[in-house]
């Protein structure tokens, strides 16, 4: 292959300078799917090239012309080996979402502290059109190689992808996203999400990332009870576990994607939730309970007394607290909050009066803002936890067996002393 024989001063520019040399240097008759990462690896290896012309150019990292000219031209070259636009498309999308994201990197590192001298040497500057020459040369091995698998035979492996496809600014939900693309080319068939999770070795977990003591951020990084244990489920099947966005509006919705294997967030165990999907057995037990101002709490203390023309009652949008003020709330004020990490600051600043949602994260909250308390010590409904899944019955007798495992062996009772 030109690209990894090719002794030039462009293969020497990404040698010296970019962390993706190792791979760059690879033979071509390597066996199995290392390979092909380490084209990819590769690929997105010459983004430090591109970012240095585009800096010394003054251009700007985002060129949708070109995006589009790259993508027609890789759909083209990949229909004519026998795969689809619709399974090479994505592909390369997220393959110049994240080129762009490690260009933005670099950039960002020169505007702070200048370009590194070696970088500025003429030697070390490649013409765009000789960078183009090359990313071109291996987008056609990814292509081919990718038409070459024998999808049957061996699928891919997530623990292997994100060591080879390494770059300081990739995340593992940049790598998860290449990889579930990558994936989706020539995929192979599985019995049950078991049987993929297990092979693939990635478990996609949805979670919203604001209801505390379940999910939610901590110093810019996903924390909670509901975090901890996919960690764990993950563990068990020797996979990693990749959290992706949802949202209590969009949480079936998104369910019916099937871009997600489970779904963990403290989600309440509701026939409507389950007419969609699958839950696991309970592993928390509550219900709905008011809060409010501690010095207001003998005013909320029933729902009679909620339930007047006078009360401000917020409720975060979409999720089952919703659901049970539509039900039983007739005549209070009901002021539905879009974020449900700021809702609770509604009412310590006095724009709302009461809130009625899980005991648990009433505990939570009372616990966080001394001035909120419960406003009564029961509870006006019941509710369970659980974790929804959709219709596999294999993979959800696998989260109820590891769910029985954590409940006997102490662990579902130390996460939950953690948080709470």
């Amino acid at each position: 292959m030109k690209l990894l024989s090719k002794k030039s001063y462009l293969l020497l520019f990404i040698c010296f300078f970019s962390p993706f040399s190792a791979f760059a240097q690879t033979q071509a008759n390597e066996p199995g799917k290392s390979y092909l990462y380490q084209l990819i690896n590769s690929r997105l290896g010459y983004m430090q090239a591109v970012a240095l012309y585009k800096w010394q150019h003054q251009r700007a990292i985002e060129d949708s012309a070109r995006e589009q000219v790259v993508i027609e031209k890789s759909v083209a070259k990949a229909m004519e080996q026998g795969l689809t636009s619709e399974e090479i498309t994505p592909f390369f999308q997220i393959q110049i979402t994240l080129a762009k994201k490690i260009q933005a990197y670099y950039h960002k590192r020169w505007s702070g502290h200048g370009v590194p001298t070696q970088l500025l040497l003429p030697e070390n500057a490649p013409s765009l059109e000789k960078i183009r020459a090359e990313l071109i040369s291996l987008g056609a091995d990814i292509i081919t190689r990718l038409a070459a698998t024998d999808s049957s035979k061996a699928s891919h492996d997530f623990e292997q992808f994100k060591q080879v496809v390494q770059h300081a600014a990739l995340d593992i939900n940049d790598k998860a996203a290449l990889f579930k693309a990558l994936s989706r080319i020539k995929p192979q068939p599985y019995a049950s999400r078991l049987d993929r999770i297990l092979s693939e070795k990635i478990l996609y977990v949805g979670t919203t990332g604001d209801y505390r003591p379940f999910s939610f951020y901590a110093d810019n990084k996903r924390a909670g009870i509901d975090i901890v244990l996919a960690r764990d489920l993950a563990r068990t099947l020797g996979a990693s576990a990749v959290f992706l966005p949802t949202s209590w509006p969009g949480l079936l919705a998104d369910l019916g994607t099937g871009q997600y294997d489970i779904m963990m967030s403290g989600i309440s165990k509701k026939l409507f939730r389950q007419q969609l999907g699958l839950f696991s057995d309970s592993y928390h037990s509550g219900g709905k309970t008011p809060i409010s101002l501690c010095r207001k709490k003998h005013q909320y203390n029933s729902l009679e007394k909620i339930d007047h023309p006078q009360t401000r009652l917020i409720v975060n949008k979409g999720g089952t607290n919703q659901r049970f003020v539509n039900q039983h709330i007739k005549q209070a004020q009901v002021l539905v909050h879009g974020d449900n990490t700021t809702v609770f600051e509604q009412i310590l600043a006095g724009r709302a009066d009461v809130m009625i949602t899980d005991k648990i994260e009433v505990a939570v909250q009372a616990k966080n803002h001394p001035q909120l308390c419960g406003t009564m010590n029961g509870t006006l409904s019941y509710s369970a936890k659980a974790f929804l899944l959709g219709r596999d019955l294999i993979w959800l007798e696998y989260v109820d067996t590891w769910l029985e495992q954590v409940k006997n062996d102490g662990t579902l009772k130390q996460v939950f002393e953690q948080y709470l």
